[in-house]
């Protein structure tokens, strides 16, 4: 089962979710891969299968709710024998799940009836970890997506299993993708799907420079960060964009404002959110600007810890939109494809904040490296901070839906002529 990045999805102190996304060719989402989470100590480790894969399919259908967890996306689940040979109970939705074999699994005859009917009954199969051999080579004729272990196949040996499983007609996801150029070579391939730590990465290419357009998005991000900006400067440069001006009446209009009256100009939107809070959003809408080429979850991953970051700060008495800017930076070396020391360089930013990013240095430090150790499920780092995984997890759960819906706003389409 997959262990790598993850998000926690929780409801109350019974309900614990994780999801990995997983990406196309295009970098686009797809999916999540849904993870057995015991809150009891907040991580994987169990000793009855089927009992981690039934918590799994209840508390997403019966607790938090599928469409809550994936939105519109596909749900890869992890199921045991128990559940394809017809001894579990399966009250899934055809249409957006796909079921996990497991790699140990014994495909015996009860197991390949078990398949076809759920073939017949419209699921789709996926092969995890897939290994091919004289024992499991059959499971070819009932997989419709083949789950690679690219971590642990050699360069050598990785060509030839594409080649085999294309032939065999199945879909290719390639999985513990950690790398920018793991990522490419899988790509290169003809790997359909991919999962794994590459989408968080930086692609570094020394020697290079960034692009004119991310060019042009540090230096607006440079001057909306300068603590002497004033408000008619960031009028003008929003209203002399018209797709930022688009963007931010759209989320100021958006209905968690519940506003009496619909804002219609740039200026109504800056008196209303105050300074600071249009300069975090303008650097946020930058930043989408900026990564277009990256996953949507990138974003995402930034609004999350942002507002994380953002509300720990406040039950401490920090400044809040300062803490807002750290979790929303902290995801800056991977949108640019720099590091982030070389990025900091060029943003008047205060002392703290800078510390915060690159050291976790200071109070606003250790906040970002709590936020960080909850989605990495590092309780050992966690506990160093002073935070509590409830605590954590408390935000957690209330920031997750802003920011997908943040998130989702900020990347749909303006309308034509915007």
């Amino acid at each position: 089962m997959a262990d790598e990045l993850h998000e926690d999805v929780h409801i109350n102190e019974d309900v614990y979710i994780g999801r990995q996304p997983i990406y196309n060719a295009k970098l686009e989402l797809v999916g999540y891969e849904l993870l057995y989470r015991d809150n009891s100590n907040n991580n994987a480790n169990f000793n009855d299968g089927d009992y981690a894969s039934s918590q799994v399919i209840i508390n997403t259908f019966m607790e938090l709710g599928l469409e809550n967890i994936v939105g519109s996306s596909l749900a890869f689940i992890n199921l045991t024998r128990g559940f394809f040979n017809g001894d579990q109970p399966f009250p899934l939705a055809k249409e957006q799940v796909v079921l996990e074999f497991l790699e140990d699994i014994d495909p015996d005859q009860t197991v390949l009836d078990g398949l076809t009917q759920l073939r017949e009954n419209g699921f789709r199969i996926a092969l995890d970890d897939y290994i091919y051999d004289d024992q499991h080579k059959v499971l070819l004729d009932y997989a419709d997506i083949v789950k690679v272990d690219v971590a642990h196949v050699s360069d050598e040996q990785l060509p030839e299993l594409v080649a085999l499983y294309k032939e065999r007609g199945a879909t290719l996801l390639a999985e513990k993708v950690e790398s920018y150029g793991q990522f490419t070579r899988c790509q290169a391939l003809g790997f359909n799907y991919f999962q794994g730590y590459f989408f968080c990465k930086p692609k570094i290419i020394q020697g290079k420079q960034l692009p004119s357009n991310r060019i042009a998005v540090m230096n607006l991000l440079a001057e909306v960060q300068n603590p002497e900006v004033e408000i008619s400067t960031l009028e003008e440069k929003i209203t002399n964009n018209v797709t930022l001006s688009f963007r931010l009446l759209r989320y100021i209009n958006c209905a968690s404002f519940a506003l009496r009256r619909e804002v219609e100009s740039v200026h109504q939107a800056i008196v209303l959110l105050g300074l600071q809070n249009i300069k975090n959003w303008l650097s946020l809408m930058l930043m989408a600007k900026g990564g277009n080429d990256k996953p949507h979850e990138l974003m995402t991953t930034a609004l999350l810890r942002a507002r994380m970051c953002e509300t720990l700060a406040a039950d401490q008495g920090l400044v809040r939109e300062q803490a807002f800017t750290v979790g929303l930076f902290s995801v800056l070396d991977a949108l640019m494809d720099q590091p982030m020391d070389d990025l900091l360089d060029n943003m008047p930013l205060s002392g703290d904040t800078k510390m915060a990013l690159l050291d976790h240095e200071g109070a606003l430090g250790e906040i970002l490296q709590g936020v960080l150790a909850y989605e990495r499920n590092d309780l050992f780092s966690l506990h160093s901070t002073g935070l509590s995984i409830e605590h954590c997890r408390e935000h957690y759960l209330r920031a997750l839906p802003w920011a997908d819906e943040t998130s989702h706003s900020l990347y749909e389409a303006a309308p034509a002529g915007k």
